[in-house]
């Protein structure tokens, strides 16, 4: 897909403008059913929309055509009508205030809304584009250029299902720095969201004349409480399976797993039983391909683990042996530590959860998620220090990349941060 020009920008938010006067026409529960038909096509895996996906995607995302087939449903699954709508209702409080006026208030959503998505996993921004359509939002929806299959078939499968409704949407891709766009589609957009780097967020940020929604960067990881140690195996599969999906390549993929002394087995013997179970998931769901500069840094994070071991220091390392399809480096210092991803992990020692206060100090405003394996009784105690040093999600490990609809990104509300509401108020 060629970028386009200036003028045909212009042109395409006009028009999206126009069609944005009938979509805020349209009865949402009809939006809902045309979204519905779209995301059924993509769950078909008979349908050309999941066939062509499967193919072409694994080319497009790095990811190994396993990984596509295995995932490609969770990509879609949160979409259903009945999720969607149940989410509307829980953020609006009630579908009708989409349509019109109920107890005398309504929601008032942008005309237009302009969203730069990211291109580190497939489906990334799908959710962004069907919130803005079902608030009744023309929608622009800047692709990556490396990573526009979803959105465009989307995109396409919608105008073959609603063209009427697929006039308020348009997918386009141009590469990043082009100011003459640029400045067209955050300028002439009531609201702009973006995925990206804090680098991208800054430089869109003051080309935005209305709201501006940013996503930067964040690092999530997990927690292995000491009694969670009396099922070692299946703790670890739940554990690994948050490492291999999608190739770690998420905001809510876990860069290092804390494990709590103190349990059936050690911290260090914990890593080797994570090992084994990221080599199962290998042999089910492979790897895909990787930058040179990742294999490069996956490589150092194994030198420096086995050089520390050389030195004396309690590391060890567990890796695959003949490629860097996996990798579990155990390190007996507890500093928080980014992983080079690609199913790269760090397993690291915790005397107590209190520790945490201080070794997360430097990451409080990067992080996400927290996969845990803990008791009932401790994880209330444990969910509210997390949340006080800027966590958003506590989840039980195994569920880390696959969250509900219902997800508050960075804390903060799926729809109701995109509207704002209108009340009228009668004489008394």
């Amino acid at each position: 897909m060629s970028p386009p020009s200036p003028a045909e920008l212009t042109q395409t938010i006009t028009q999206l403008l126009n069609a944005q006067e009938y979509l805020a026409r349209r009865p949402v529960k009809d939006i809902l059913a045309s979204i519905d038909r779209v995301v059924a096509r993509f769950l078909t895996p008979s349908s050309s929309e999941r066939q062509d996906a499967e193919v072409h995607l694994p080319g497009e995302t790095g990811l190994s055509p396993e990984m596509i087939r295995y995932t490609l449903p969770f990509i879609f699954r949160e979409y259903r009508a009945p999720r969607l709508s149940a989410l509307l209702q829980d953020e609006l409080g009630s579908l009708a205030v989409l349509d019109d006026f109920s107890d005398n208030r309504r929601v008032i959503s942008p005309r237009l809304i302009t969203q730069v998505l990211a291109s580190n996993l497939p489906g990334a921004g799908l959710d962004g584009l069907i919130f803005s359509l079902l608030l009744k939002s023309a929608t622009l929806v800047k692709a990556s250029s490396s990573a526009s299959l979803l959105p465009m078939r989307f995109a396409r499968a919608l105008a073959e299902i609603d063209p009427a409704l697929a006039t308020s949407l348009s997918v386009v891709t141009w590469p990043g720095g082009q100011a003459s766009l640029e400045k067209i589609a955050f300028g002439r957009a009531d609201m702009v969201i973006a995925s990206g780097s804090e680098q991208t967020l800054a430089a869109i940020r003051p080309q935005v004349r209305g709201q501006f929604i940013g996503y930067g960067h964040k690092v999530s990881f997990s927690i292995i409480a000491k009694e969670a140690l009396a099922d070692t195996t299946e703790v670890a599969r739940q554990a690994a399976y948050d490492v291999m999906l999608f190739d770690q390549q998420g905001c809510l993929s876990p860069q290092m797993i804390y494990v709590e002394h103190g349990g059936a087995v050690s911290p260090k013997e914990f890593a080797s039983h994570l090992s084994q179970a990221l080599a199962h998931w290998e042999h089910l769901v492979p790897r895909g391909r990787i930058p040179q500069e990742a294999s490069v840094a996956i490589r150092r994070v194994r030198d420096e683990t086995e050089w520390q071991a050389l030195a004396g220091k309690e590391s060890a390392l567990y890796a695959s042996p003949n490629g860097t399809e996996w990798t579990v480096a155990y390190e007996d210092d507890p500093t928080f530590a980014p992983s080079p991803l690609y199913r790269t992990i760090r397993v690291k020692p915790l005397m107590t959860f209190a520790q945490l206060d201080e070794l997360l100090i430097p990451w409080r405003p990067h992080l996400e998620a927290v996969g845990v394996a803990v008791n009932p009784e401790r994880l209330p105690g444990l969910a509210m220090m997390l949340g006080q040093l800027g966590v958003s999600r506590v989840c039980p490990i195994g569920t880390m990349q696959t969250p509900p609809l219902s997800w508050r990104h960075g804390g903060r509300p799926r729809v109701a941060d995109l509207v704002r509401w209108l009340e009228v108020e009668h004489s008394r």
